[in-house]
């Protein structure tokens, strides 16, 4: 495991790419898809709604056979497959396939996250970390500090309409001190996009090595476009000597204390999605499956949201940080369709 100085140094350089990225993109012939699940050419939903039909009577799952269709087409076209099957056969296919495969396996739940809208399942996933005893933090963190204005205005939505509950009362009541602060400062969906006032970024870095962990930090951290934290955490290092994310992790450092790890992990999750989105999400899949144990929940949630958008850096930054491929990992640490599911959408298989 990378000593913190080494991790450190790993996310200045992916700062450092952030800041160029821009420019490498405007000059780049075309726009790259970094995804790793694309359109199937030649799509006919008609044939694949007939052919999911056919593995829900089977008596045997075939897993191979519906992990060639769902890993190979996008979230869009298993939606329109979905409303092909109810037009064609009178049935809900997600009903069928949860049916067929079992709500209470990895398998059958990687299945049901494919075919659910992403608004709708990630406020699934809010709902599912605050239910019961106890609350999964980490999953309300991951969420909420990585969407953007318009995805988390549409998982407010999907909450209510889903759950008949409200998220901001639930975060109210699940979640307490400076983590409940800043997981509403997150709801409220308020983040600028604006372009870098160098005299601005200045002025708050200034304010940040005063405050360190005052007010202004969440109000910054919470409202700023990524752009201008980006430049903000530069003038921070160039001010202070040292990295951001080193002052929170040194001042939200406590033995055995819940409730600094909390805040601790929610800052650090904001600032290193503004350093690199795909970073940490790598991060959050290195985490799923190292020690003993793993997290298949973190596993299906992270692959399933970002195999559309960002698998291709997520896998690279894997395998730069860890010195293993992103596939290899999760063959050691998991096995059968629901191994085979993940490797087919992470381009691995």
């Amino acid at each position: 495991m990378a000593t913190k100085k080494e991790d450190t140094k790993f996310w200045q350089q992916l700062h450092t790419d952030a800041i160029e990225e821009p420019a490498k993109e405007a000059a780049a012939p075309q726009k790259k898809y970094w995804g790793t699940v694309l359109p199937a050419k030649d799509f006919d939903r008609t044939a694949d709604a007939k052919a999911l039909r056919s593995l829900v009577m089977e008596r045997d799952v075939d897993e191979q056979k519906l992990i060639d269709i769902l890993a190979h087409r996008s979230q869009r076209q298993r939606m329109e497959i979905a409303m092909q099957y109810e037009i064609d056969f009178d049935e809900d296919l997600i009903g069928d396939l949860v049916t067929m495969l079992g709500a209470d396996n990895d398998f059958g739940r990687l299945v049901w996250a494919l075919m659910t809208p992403p608004r709708l399942y990630d406020a699934r996933c809010l709902r599912g970390a605050m239910e019961g005893t106890g609350t999964d933090e980490s999953v309300l963190i991951e969420i909420l500090c990585s969407r953007n204005n318009k995805q988390i205005k549409k998982i407010i939505e999907a909450y209510s309409f889903a759950t008949n509950f409200d998220l901001k009362k639930d975060l109210e009541q699940e979640t307490d001190g400076n983590l409940r602060s800043l997981l509403i400062a997150m709801w409220e969906a308020d983040r600028e996009d604006k372009n870098v006032d160098y005299t601005v970024t200045l002025g708050e870095a200034s304010t940040l090595i005063d405050e360190e962990l005052g007010p202004s930090l969440e109000k910054i951290l919470a409202t700023r476009s990524y752009a201008h934290l980006r430049q903000t955490f530069l003038d921070y290092r160039r001010l202070s000597g040292h990295h951001i994310m080193e002052m929170i992790s040194r001042q939200t450092g406590g033995f055995m204390n819940p409730t600094k790890d909390a805040i601790k992990e929610g800052y650090l999750a904001i600032v290193k999605c503004v350093l690199s989105l795909p970073g940490y999400f790598a991060e959050r899949l290195y985490m799923a499956m190292m020690g003993f144990g793993t997290d298949e929940n973190t596993l299906t949630r992270v692959i399933v949201s970002r195999c559309e958008v960002d698998m291709k850096k997520v896998a690279d930054i894997y395998e730069r940080r860890h010195g293993k491929s992103l596939g290899a990992a999760i063959a050691d640490e998991t096995s059968g369709g629901y191994c085979n599911l993940l490797l087919a959408l992470i381009g691995q298989e």
